[in-house]
């Protein structure tokens, strides 16, 4: 099997979704490198794809529950709102975006990745991130679909990525570890990802 490489579209055709800017405690965050893109990747046996890749808020943002604070308790000025659902802003989870995310979306091809939950189905890379000897995970969630509007196209929907606060679980641990090409084959061809 070829190495896994990726050529990436900057296209403004692939910017399909897009971040506003948003106001964090006085300080404007710039949400543009969360806009939609798009890479061509050959999945071998002469089957070339395009992978359209599209970011959640929660790659930014936090649920209330893990916030820590009653809900009354946080200002409205910290409150994200898309229209879908509301968090909280994170400022760890911005900063960990903006420096580590999409490089990482672009590389997976060369990460470890393990099936995050084979119902859904749901994918997990990791990242250590500190360069200070300490170890700290910034876990990305994803799922791929295909594209109804488009053939010979995937959508990869970044659900979520921020630090780990615990070591992985024993289900992530022990779950199955897949090349980043089995997921986008498998999806492709319509199949699911045996256990």
């Amino acid at each position: 099997m070829p190495k896994f490489e990726v050529q990436v579209f900057e296209s403004p055709e692939y910017v399909t979704h897009c971040f506003q800017p948003v106001v964090h405690l006085g300080t404007t965050w710039d949400l543009s490198h969360l806009d939609s893109f798009a890479f061509k990747c050959d999945l071998g046996r002469g089957c070339a794809i395009t992978v359209l890749v599209m970011f959640s808020c929660h790659c930014f943002s936090r649920s209330f529950a893990r916030d820590g604070r009653v809900r009354a308790e946080i200002p409205s000025v910290e409150i994200y709102n898309d229209g879908r659902e509301q968090r909280v802003l994170d400022p760890v989870r911005y900063e960990l975006s903006k420096n580590l995310l999409r490089d990482l979306v672009v590389t997976m091809g060369e990460r470890p990745m393990v099936v995050a939950d084979e119902k859904q189905p749901n994918f997990m890379t990791l990242q250590q991130t500190n360069a200070d000897g300490t170890s700290s995970l910034y876990a990305v969630f994803f799922e791929v679909e295909k594209d109804r509007a488009r053939k010979q196209r995937l959508i990869l929907r970044v659900q979520s990525a921020y630090l780990l606060e615990k070591e992985l679980t024993k289900r992530q641990r022990q779950a199955k570890k897949v090349a980043f090409r089995t997921p986008l084959r498998a999806t492709y061809e319509g199949r699911k990802i045996r256990p």
